[in-house]
């Protein structure tokens, strides 16, 4: 008889796995909410967003007011998982870090960045870090050597931890890479199954300022970095007087933030549920003017590119030069407060 049960329990296991799968994306795509009128008439432009993220910029910004066109928004834990959307379809453009692009992109996904801005003014920098707990023995990066480092494969997180690695003289094979999401890293770290976590936004203002762990090291010393908004190729073309509207407000609405960061953090903060200084001390990554397209950049990307190569993250080194998409630079620089 045990044997019996045990042998239904083989036999249905991968079904349950697979019911759970479905139920998990339904839930999913029930994540989609419209914004601007339920009009089946008006065209949709379906944007991937990350927690605290466009939406809650734009809406702060009340750049959602009037819009002539739908807007279903689709809300994702990470980079990583929008991009795999963006890449299959089922959104239209959504807001990333330049790592989780270029290794989105060098996995083959056809993808542009179309909207490039880089964060600046007072504390840039600090909401990228290595956290430790805060009774940790690790007090450098280069004691790191030899201990697991969790981050999400290919985001902003594990490239930070690369160019803190190298600028502490190690290389990428010294350290025990233990790749999990935010949320199983966060529950690692407390636990102590992991060593460090290498995180941005308020994920490393929660840890600092509501779980007691240390900053082992941030990106304030380190270059900024771009963000994007990626697109598909499809929507780029199909979609492209929409798309530029979005672009448009999504500029204006940087720089509104840039101009009130106290505002946008009371906004992200009733939106999210953070505690409003964790929510000021997150939108120190996000905030930051529009910057062109333009050769300079695209050669300053290509060093995340060959980063990731030597770490051994990508197989080969892809031709970037398709990347980039500089046709919306007028649309994303102009100035029309």
């Amino acid at each position: 008889m045990t044997r019996t049960i045990l042998s239904r329990r083989r036999v249905l296991l991968p079904w349950i796995v697979l019911f759970a799968l479905i139920a998990l994306a339904a839930i999913g795509f029930a994540s989609l909410r419209p914004h601007g009128g339920g009009d089946p008439g008006r065209p949709v432009l379906k944007i991937g967003d990350q927690r605290g993220g466009a939406q809650a910029l734009m809406r702060a910004a009340g750049e959602l007011d009037d819009l002539p066109y739908r807007i279903e928004w689709a809300q994702f834990p990470a980079a990583s998982p929008l991009l795999e959307a963006l890449a299959a379809g089922a959104i239209d453009v959504g807001g990333v870090g330049a790592p989780p692009f270029a290794f989105a992109y060098a996995g083959g996904a056809k993808i542009k960045a179309v909207f490039a801005y880089r964060p600046q003014g007072p504390g840039v920098g600090r909401a990228s870090a290595i956290v430790v707990p805060k009774d940790s023995p690790v007090r450098s990066v280069a004691q790191l050597k030899g201990r697991k480092l969790a981050t999400v494969r290919g985001s902003a997180g594990q490239d930070l931890a690369l160019r803190l690695i190298e600028q502490a003289g190690l290389a990428s094979s010294d350290v025990r890479w233990t790749y999990l999401d935010n949320g199983a890293a966060k529950a690692a770290l407390e636990s102590g199954a992991i060593d460090a976590w290498s995180t941005w936004g308020s994920y490393v203002g929660i840890a600092v300022m509501e779980n007691g762990d240390r900053v082992l090291a941030d990106a304030s010393g380190l270059p900024a970095q771009t963000g994007f908004f990626a697109a598909s190729e499809s929507a780029i073309h199909g979609k492209r007087p929409i798309l530029a509207d979005f672009l448009a407000r999504l500029s204006r609405a940087r720089r509104w933030a840039a101009a009130h960061p106290d505002a946008f953090a009371r906004t992200l903060a009733q939106e999210t549920g953070l505690p409003f200084k964790v929510a000021r001390f997150s939108i120190t990554a996000y905030i930051g003017t529009a910057e062109p397209i333009n050769d300079a950049l695209v050669r300053e990307q290509a060093e995340i590119f060959a980063r990731y190569r030597r770490a051994g993250i990508i197989p080969a080194l892809p031709d970037i030069r398709g990347a980039y998409d500089p046709s919306f630079n007028a649309t994303t620089l102009a100035r029309r407060d």
